[in-house]
């Protein structure tokens, strides 16, 4: 046995049952034979099945993307290539994304072949193929123009290396070169049992279940008679019509319903199957969990869903599309949309990142979407800066601290910048300097520290505490 043997993946296997002998070949991607040929094996048409597909592949379609890179400590954001804005033209970019989660989703599987490459030699479009006709599998001993054990994919006749394929793998076995699907665990038995329910529940209209018992005291009424009282009877429990009989019937009422058949509650639990099978509660397809839904918990529904939920498939394809970019850099899926939370909560948020000082007024105007305006930040930098400045005893107070803190050690670079270097220029001449300067340095210290050393250093470039200036800017003396 080769190298290649002991990883090649059968694409299908044979069951035998124990008890009648009797034996059926499956196929890997399609599990069922007996189950229509419409798109996944016809699960689709199970409307739980439906919602639950759809909710997640639309929900990670729409998603916008973002490229980020690391330098120096710092994330920094990059323009957005065409592989992650419009990988595959002419269709959208929530058109592509949206059937790769769902051939995720389905066939635990997504696959795209890359169609194009830009003059850096990285891949700007993909060809998407459907995942039951692709095979992948390692190459065997002396097959030409592939290393024994390398993976290949395998689309009809031709054969691809993996890095001319991006290949988004779902849950597997350690070392299997395919996902499993949903499919492949679930099409015989939930599955299945989801699509005799609905058949069952059809079948209430179609065969016209009796709603009575009809009797006839008339000695010459015969089967044949019978057969077409019958025929009428159904016919017309079908229309909802009105049946007419004869002294020598009589008709005795059977009640049914879908309740007491428990159809009702054996599709709600279809239904609960269904929501598991993809990761979801049970809410999100419309089964109640007896609990009123208010506002609050709806927005923590919202979290959990890309907590417990979503965060495989996010994760999957953000790794399986940042190996088709440059080195250091990944794509990363932007999910601040789907985790917004409601008006006032962002607002308030970005009203105390503003005044901490670790966003600006022009990042938070782009994190709600809305056009930039010229010399926000300068404004509210000037506006920071009218604050009152400490009072001559808490500055004083504050310094002392500092010849107390051992730890203060690290920010001997700090001070040979902003008290002797380019950075005095930044807050000596302000309006209020010792704000300006603890503003600069509450980014790098924290707002303990800062107030410490701004206290101290304004002290050494003034020599009077801050609120001895009296209204007057002092002249430095560094």
């Amino acid at each position: 046995m080769g190298f290649a043997d002991l990883f090649t993946r059968a694409v299908q296997y044979t069951a035998t049952d124990t008890t009648t002998g009797a034996s059926q070949t499956f196929v890997v991607d399609s599990l069922s034979p007996d189950w229509s040929h419409g798109a996944y094996s016809g699960a689709m048409s199970l409307p739980g099945a439906w919602r639950a597909s759809l909710l997640i592949s639309d929900l990670l379609g729409s998603l916008p993307w973002q490229v980020l890179r690391d330098r120096a400590g710092v994330q920094e954001r990059l323009p957005t290539p065409p592989l992650l804005l419009q990988p595959s033209p002419p269709d959208t970019a929530v058109t592509t994304f949206s059937s790769v989660v769902l051939d995720l989703v389905w066939r635990g599987n997504a696959i795209g072949l890359i169609a194009s490459r830009g003059r850096d030699g990285y891949p700007t479009s993909v060809a998407l193929v459907p995942a039951e006709s692709v095979q992948v599998r390692r190459a065997g001993r002396g097959e030409i123009g592939f290393t024994e054990g390398e993976v290949i994919y395998q689309i009809g006749q031709d054969l691809y290396p993996a890095d001319e394929v991006i290949h988004v793998k779902g849950p597997s076995r350690p070392g299997a070169l395919r996902g499993m699907s949903v499919l492949e665990a679930h099409l015989s038995k939930s599955l299945r049992l989801a699509d005799q329910l609905d058949e069952q529940a059809r079948s209430v209209d179609t065969a016209a279940v009796p709603s009575g018992v009809l009797k006839s005291t008339d000695p010459a009424f015969d089967e044949s008679d019978a057969r077409a009282v019958a025929a009428g009877w159904k016919a017309n429990q079908r229309t909802r019509g009105l049946q007419i009989i004869n002294s020598s019937m009589e008709y005795t009422p059977v009640a049914w319903n879908p309740t007491e058949a428990q159809l009702l509650e054996a599709r709600k639990y279809s239904l609960h199957q269904i929501a598991l099978i993809f990761g979801l509660s049970p809410s999100w397809l419309g089964v109640s969990s007896g609990d009123s839904m208010t506002y609050s918990n709806l927005e923590s529904e919202a979290t959990n869903l890309v907590r417990f939920s979503l965060i495989g498939h996010i994760s999957r394809l953000e790794q399986a599309f940042s190996t088709a970019l440059p080195r250091g850099t990944w794509a990363k899926l932007n999910l601040d949309g789907l985790l917004r939370s409601d008006t006032m909560t962002r607002y308030q948020a970005h009203e105390i990142g503003i005044r901490a000082g670790f966003l600006l007024p022009s990042e938070a105007r782009g994190l709600e979407d809305l056009p930039p305006v010229d010399g926000i930040d300068e404004k509210a930098l000037q506006s920071a800066e009218d604050d009152e400045d400490p009072t001559p005893e808490d500055a004083a107070q504050w310094a002392a601290e500092l010849g107390e803190d051992r730890s203060a050690a690290d920010v001997n670079a700090l001070e040979r910048y902003w008290k002797h270097g380019e950075g005095l220029a930044k807050w000596a001449g302000k309006a209020h300097p010792w704000t300006a300067l603890y503003r600069q340095l509450v980014k790098h210290v924290g707002p303990t520290r800062a107030k410490r050393i701004a206290s101290q250093w304004f002290h050494d470039v003034f020599g009077i505490w801050p609120g001895e200036r009296k209204g007057t800017n002092p002249v430095g003396k560094g």
